[in-house]
């Protein structure tokens, strides 16, 4: 083995050794339009998207949470403002914390929820057949 494969491999290492505590962490922090933020990520499936106009959004199956031109939005309904300097906590019960101040949670909004949930249930799905078909035959 040649000197730089060696290097290589060692620089490989310490980055994903670097890299392995912050993917394996169920909580993202971070600061987005001088709010700072604290989300615990839903085991399932999530999306956090950070816009380039400073708006944020979390989006889990029970909780979307959006920040935009200073205003928290849970779940469709308005929460209340936020400012520079402001901790925007999502908890891993689903709750939204401003500064320790409970906002919202995943019911907040469930009217919104509800109906976002009979539209995916009224999307197209495939069929058992159609979905044997596809594991079978590629």
């Amino acid at each position: 083995m040649s000197h730089r494969s060696v290097r290589v491999g060692l620089v490989f290492a310490i980055m994903l050794a670097m890299l392995a505590p912050s993917c394996s962490s169920l909580t993202w922090t971070g600061t987005h339009d001088g709010i700072r933020y604290s989300i615990h990520r839903d085991k399932r499936t999530h999306a956090i998207v950070k816009g380039e106009d400073g708006s944020l959004m979390y989006d889990s199956p029970e909780l979307i949470v959006r920040y935009e031109a200073g205003r928290l939005i849970i779940n469709g309904e308005e929460s209340g403002s936020v400012s520079e300097g402001d901790h925007v906590e999502v908890t891993g019960l689903g709750t939204v914390l401003v500064n320790g101040q409970r906002r919202g949670d995943k019911l907040t909004g469930h009217a919104a929820m509800q109906k976002r949930l009979q539209q995916a249930k009224s999307m197209q799905t495939h069929s058992e057949a159609e979905l044997d078909y596809k594991a079978n035959n590629g």
